[in-house]
């Protein structure tokens, strides 16, 4: 009955509109709370705003919770949305289009599928990433011998199946994860546009009823227009080009030299606020955002010239460390310096830091009024370091270190050019007008963009894997030794638990004897699902009292 109530209060809203509210004044809180609420669900766009951040807030909220109750949630929720956008599209096919039914018609088709093929997921997963390899691989076979033009897009296409099928395969349940997240954090930030459009903008904005995802897209990047001069101003700083093309490349590499010479020695010295010092001055990113707005912006010569930039930046920055590594082998403590630990492993919680502090960077580009925050998003990418951490340990010979502190830099670059890029596109620094003129040459940019990140995402997916599946065997394992020496009642104190592949070790204290450890053994190796050695430490402790005599 509500949605039926909504439905035929949709005619009125034009009328609402034009309502004279200077009486407003006189009514009272509750009066003023009742219209408030009718005209929140005078329109759909509040509606559909309203389900996609209710669904998205659960999924984000409650990632623990029961699985099938979230998925159920999900699945009708984009059921539900899909439907009103279908009646949206049939009442109003001219502005919506073919693209708004499209995109209406995959929400039901995907909320379906998850209610569907929910118990067989994994195995479906394992099923599509076998079948993109596979296709990735025919693709680039018939690119290797027949090249008959569009080599790009079927290189981009190649390598975004294969790498997108090796995920699949290995790891279903990260991708899964990963996808629920992205399409839950998504809910809520589309829900929330609709909700500015449908409620607070309601009396600025008076085709309400046609708010469908493109419809809102369309009018965003059209009230969102930078415009020429703001534009071009941002141009300006973000590329090296005449008249001062070359005063600002000499200044450019000047500072980099500077900063990867006080991150490199700040690393030897394994000082944290050194490092950070050499943050602050680093210029690598701003070449990056000059591609992210390339990208945007479809313009091939800039993208190149700054990934350019960028590449020989990392060269240099790797050769100077390398070069001061020479020259102070002896400070390289790779056991004991923890810049170095930090930053030869990298994850995809390195890959999460980048891609919020490039939207941050993005976002302060294009809104000079918080311009001042760039220097916080320098200290939180941790551009240089990373090189200077590979410079040095290439030095030494630990090569798989300066590939781990590489693959950091990797990893940050890429972050940053892909959260940017959506930045540069939603805050208005890209021209609707040039955007449809230039759209084969922005998908080209793009899916490169994105074919590298797949690509730079799977061994960041792997070692993720791996830290996760040692922290959950390692706390099964220190939850069995705890709850087993407890069940003893002997004075005992398990000190410390650790785990390294086949071996669980134990160190203990206590004044009694340490107990026969076969049956812990058995059982560490029925919860790990695996044959387990134990290497137990125990340490003796002997109670000495003294009683101070009693006074006379």
């Amino acid at each position: 009955m509500l949605y039926l109530r909504l439905i035929c209060s949709i005619n009125q809203t034009d009328e609402m509109d034009n309502v004279d509210l200077s009486h407003l004044s006189s009514l009272t809180s509750d009066d003023r709370a009742s219209k408030k609420r009718k005209r929140f669900f005078a329109n759909l766009a509040t509606v559909k705003g309203l389900i996609l951040v209710v669904a998205g807030g659960i999924a984000l909220l409650a990632p623990q919770v029961s699985l099938p109750i979230v998925r159920l949630a999900s699945a009708v929720a984009l059921i539900v949305w899909g439907l009103t956008e279908v009646w949206t599209a049939t009442r109003y096919w001219r502005d919506v289009g073919v693209g708004g039914l499209s995109l209406a018609l995959i929400s039901i088709v995907t909320g379906v599928g998850i209610l569907l093929v929910a118990p067989g997921l994994e195995i479906l997963l394992i099923l599509s990433g076998t079948y993109l390899f596979v296709r990735g691989v025919v693709v680039a076979i018939h690119l290797i011998f027949r090249r008959n033009g569009q080599i790009a897009e079927r290189t981009i296409s190649a390598l975004l199946q294969i790498t997108l099928g090796i995920m699949l395969f290995f790891l279903p349940d990260a991708v899964a994860t990963a996808l629920f997240g992205f399409a839950a954090l998504t809910a809520v930030s589309v829900g929330s546009i609709f909700l500015y459009y449908g409620f607070l903008r309601e009396q600025e904005v008076q085709d309400l009823n046609v708010a469908t995802l493109a419809w809102i897209c369309k009018r965003w990047l059209r009230e969102n227009d930078l415009g020429f001069e703001v534009r071009s101003e941002i141009a300006e700083g973000l590329y090296f080009e005449e008249p001062q093309r070359r005063g600002k490349l000499r200044s450019w590499w000047t500072m980099l030299g500077l900063s990867v010479l006080i991150a490199t020695f700040g690393i030897l010295q394994d000082s944290t606020a050194v490092v950070i010092g050499a943050m602050l001055i680093a210029p690598l990113m701003i070449p990056i955002l000059g591609a992210a707005g390339a990208i945007v912006n479809g313009r091939r010569r800039r993208l190149l010239s700054s990934l350019a930039l960028v590449l020989m930046g990392a060269g240099m920055s790797i050769f100077v460390a390398f070069a001061v590594g020479r020259w102070t082998p002896d400070l390289i403590q790779v056991e004991v310096n923890s810049q170095i630990a930090s930053r030869v492993s990298p994850n995809l919680i390195d890959m999460g830091i980048a891609l919020a502090a490039g939207a941050a960077g993005a976002f302060a580009t294009v809104n000079r009024r918080v311009a001042g925050s760039i220097a916080g998003v320098a200290i939180a990418v941790a551009l240089v370091p990373p090189l200077g951490v590979a410079g040095l340990t290439l030095e030494i010979g630990e090569f798989a270190l300066a590939w781990g502190a590489f693959l950091l830099f990797l990893a940050n670059f890429v972050a940053i050019l892909l959260s940017a890029t959506l930045v540069f596109a939603l805050g208005g620094w890209v021209s609707v007008k040039r955007l449809r003129a230039h759209v084969n040459d922005v998908y080209v940019t793009a899916g490169l963009v994105g074919a590298t990140a797949m690509v730079v995402i799977v061994p960041l997916l792997f070692t993720q894997q791996g830290i996760v599946s040692q922290a959950r065997n390692l706390a099964t394992a220190a939850g069995i030794v705890d709850r087993w020496v407890g069940e003893t009642n002997l004075d005992l104190a398990v000190q410390e638990v650790e785990i390294s592949e086949d071996t669980v070790t134990v160190r203990v204290q206590g004044s009694d004897a340490f107990p026969d450890p076969d049956t812990l053994g058995r059982e560490l190796g029925e919860s790990l699902n695996k044959p387990i050695d134990l290497d137990i430490f125990f340490t003796p402790t002997e109670a000495i009292r003294y009683r101070a005599p009693s006074n006379p």
